[in-house]
């Protein structure tokens, strides 16, 4: 049942992007050097057991290919971050490359990628352990 609830929540909240914060995305050519956004985030192992994955709300800002912003883990089972709000660093290349290090963890992405809608995907590492991650647009300011 929790399986379910929680990925019926994922759906609802990519499903509440508004029209016009993807058709924001969509025209860009390129992403702007100064944007922010506020992501639904979610992570699973690659391997083992999968279960529900893990969630939370990021919020970013890019400022000339600089990424800073918050991370609140939001999972409805315990996770890594353990249900705390820690600060988000990392850089965005000209080739769409994104690189995110979570504080107070050892919990990266180091070679990611951002499409033209800004999603970002890439796989994570937490202590040696290799997480599928996906984190996709919920609102722009």
């Amino acid at each position: 049942m929790k399986l379910l609830r929680t990925h019926l929540l994922f759906a609802i909240v990519v499903a509440s992007c508004t029209p016009s914060v993807l058709a924001a995305t969509q025209n860009a050519p390129q992403h702007p050097a100064v944007w922010s956004a506020t992501y639904v985030a979610a992570y699973q192992p690659q391997f083992g057991t999968q279960g529900v994955p893990y969630a939370g709300i990021m919020k970013l800002k890019f400022n000339h290919g600089i990424i800073s912003g918050t991370y609140d883990s939001q999972s409805v089972r315990p996770d890594p971050l353990r249900g705390r709000i820690v600060n988000v660093t990392g850089t965005i290349g000209s080739d769409n490359h994104v690189s995110l290090r979570f504080a107070t963890s050892s919990f990266t992405l180091p070679s990611g990628t951002i499409g033209a809608h800004g999603t970002i995907k890439g796989t994570a590492n937490y202590n040696g352990h290799l997480y599928n991650f996906e984190a996709k647009i919920k609102s722009m300011p």
